[in-house]
């Protein structure tokens, strides 16, 4: 790709599994600078540095190039010296990789790596990105399996793929993995529940099993791993290409619960189960329970996809990082949530149940009532249940759910006809109405109520007393009791009221609201761990550049940026299954004067609510009155 855009490539490599093979394979040019390999110990380890080193200084100074990227120490200390930029790229923690990491991140410009992965204390040079490198190359935008090449290696049976690694690299010293007693009964474990068997090995294969034995060419490795029913290994780098293909895996190894993005993928997207060699019955026992599970490929490619949602594109964000470097350094320092331009949702979750591409030209414009009736129906038939916050707080947080929540901070009527719409669907969500005359219209409250909905009041106490705790809670009793004169009023939920100094919330550092009987506030009564929280703040669904205070402390499962992206997930599974969705009817609209009007309007806002965002984010003390005094942008 950046020979695509006019860049010049040099390409070094040092003699290392199948690295050359397929390079060779892909038609790629490049240079081995140490075509001997080295031996595994620690001596060999550091000639062979200090001689790589060596010869790539000079081969280096001639190319002259403007910026060196990779992973070797070499690289570091060579561009150290030619005074060039060097970008490290790794997926390993500090901790496994000490040594490389006190040879490289010293000397290194930018540390380029998973979000989740600790360099120590070197932080202040990492560049986190929500991804895995492997994922570079496997995700599903450039990668599908060859289903008729995987059939001319292993037949049509289903089988299962035991990868043994060589454990020669300089942080594999002391590590063990599978040996032949467990290999052998994995092998009979496999086939007593109907599964062939395929053994790949980086190193020599014991003659016990070499009946067994992968002859492949390295390149097609992934299309026999991604049809694999079940990957059993001590490799944690094809642990982790499983994970990104959606095959189940159990890797054995003392690496166990040291590697962040392999104990991301455990835990928290549930793609990969770790062993310790200290517990060989536990491999086998849960190498038992996988292949009798009828559709744990199915389940888990289900996960797949739902961490696939989460992740940007890799490759196509390393590579504008690295063309656009430095400038793509400060715009990431500065505003980290620039990398989620580059994520896309892969080609498989794009497809209706029809198997048939949503096209955009086919869909009508986001935030209108037209494209809101849409987003239930979706929901519906993806068997969420819709229940009101009151609801919720009273208990019925069981099952597959929706609360839907509205704060009605402008344009009454608008949340007529949201009520309207959601009364005819048999849909019953929870309104909260500000004290403030534009929101504030007694006859859209009573109508609203009527058609059974829930009535909270969005409280703005704090903020409209300038930070008079008293003044404010003599407020919130008087509005409290104003509102349920037309609802027995038991929630409430604040107003953002971006341009204040004050978050109202923080009346509730000095006060309880339980004392005048009220039973939930959304920002601080849900657990967000285990909800998934949606805003429209912004215009869109993924508005964190301007979300001043409209935010969680929790997860989302998703960057979502359109309705249609959220009526896709829903269709696809891949939403959670207890979320709160909450919405500012004045922003959706069938009138296209008024649609372009709250579009532009928003834009103009958003402008100067990143302003604020990212002051607020460099300088504790600014007051966003001084950058979004200008416009009126009270709404949130």
């Amino acid at each position: 790709m950046w020979q695509q855009h006019g860049h010049t490539l040099k390409i070094y490599i040092r003699t290392k599994d199948v690295l050359e093979q397929l390079l060779c394979n892909d038609g790629v040019e490049y240079e081995n600078v140490m075509p001997t390999g080295r031996k595994s110990d620690k001596i060999n380890i550091t000639k062979a540095l200090i001689a790589r080193t060596t010869v790539l200084y000079f081969k280096i100074r001639k190319f002259h190039p403007d910026i060196l990227l990779g992973t070797d120490a070499s690289l570091s200390h060579i561009a150290y010296l030619l005074r060039k930029p060097c970008i490290t790229t790794l997926e390993d923690d500090y901790l496994v990789i000490k040594k490389l990491a006190l040879l490289t991140y010293p000397l290194t410009t930018t540390i380029l790596t998973p979000t989740v992965c600790n360099v120590g204390k070197w932080d202040h040079k990492k560049i986190g990105y929500s991804g895995y490198m492997k994922l570079s190359y496997l995700h599903p935008n450039r990668f599908s399996v060859n289903t008729e090449l995987v059939e001319s290696y292993v037949g049509k049976a289903p089988y299962c793929l035991i990868r043994l690694s060589r454990l020669t690299a300089y942080h594999d010293i002391g590590i063990t993995g599978l040996t032949s007693v467990s290999v052998n009964e994995l092998i009979l474990l496999c086939q007593q529940y109907g599964r062939n068997v395929f053994i790949s090995s980086e190193g020599n294969l014991s003659p016990l099993f070499e009946h067994y034995q992968l002859h492949i060419d390295p390149s097609d490795i992934h299309h026999l791993l991604a049809g694999a029913d079940l990957l059993i290994s001590d490799s944690q780098s094809m642990s982790v290409e499983a994970a990104m293909l959606g095959v189940p895996s159990l890797r054995f190894s003392d690496f166990v619960g040291r590697i962040s993005v392999l104990e991301e993928l455990e835990h928290t997207y549930h793609l990969t189960y770790g062993i310790t060699t200290s517990n060989p019955e536990k491999l086998l026992r849960l190498t038992k329970n996988l292949l009798s599970n009828p559709d744990i490929k199915e389940q888990t490619q289900k996960l797949q996809k739902a961490m696939i949602a989460t992740k940007i594109d890799v490759a196509a964000f390393v590579t504008w990082f690295v063309e656009s470097y430095p400038a793509s350094l400060k715009v990431m320092q500065y505003d980290s949530d620039y990398q989620y331009r580059f994520q896309q949702i892969a080609p498989d979750t794009v497809r209706a149940k029809t198997d048939k591409p949503l096209r955009r030209e086919d869909k009508t414009r986001d935030f209108t009532f037209r494209k809101y009736k849409e987003l239930l129906s979706s929901l519906k038939e993806a068997g969420y249940e819709f229940r009101t916050f009151e609801s919720f707080c009273e208990g019925n947080n069981k099952g597959r759910y929706v609360m839907l929540r509205h704060d009605v901070d402008l344009l009454p009527s608008h949340s007529v006809q949201c009520a309207e719409i959601e009364a005819g669907m048999d849909i019953h969500s929870s309104y909260y109405f500000r004290i403030v005359n534009k929101s504030n219209h007694p006859e859209s409250i009573r109508s609203i109520v009527k058609m059974g909905h829930e009535l909270g009041y969005h409280y703005e106490v704090l903020s409209a007393s300038k930070g008079n705790y008293q003044q404010a809670i003599q407020n919130f009793k008087k509005n409290l009791s104003y509102f349920r004169n037309f609802y027995p009023v038991r929630t409430i939920s604040m107003h953002g009221s971006p341009t204040s100094r004050y978050d109202n919330r923080d009346m509730w550092k000095e006060y309880d609201y339980h004392t005048w009987d009220v039973i939930g506030e959304p920002y601080f009564d849900i657990d967000y761990r285990k909800v998934m929280y949606l805003t429209d703040t912004g215009h869109c669904w993924n508005g964190q550049l301007f979300n001043i205070r409209d935010k969680v402390a929790g997860n989302s499962l998703m960057n979502l940026a359109s309705t249609d992206d959220i009526i896709l997930a829903a269709k696809q599974g891949l939403l959670p299954d207890k979320i709160m969705i909450n919405t500012h009817p004045q922003r959706w609209t069938d009138n296209k004067w008024e649609w372009w009007t709250e579009s532009t309007t928003q834009w103009a806002k958003n402008q100067a609510k990143r302003v604020v965002v990212r002051f607020n984010r460099h300088n504790k003390s600014f007051s966003p009155e001084n950058a979004a005094g200008y416009l009126d942008i009270d709404n949130e």
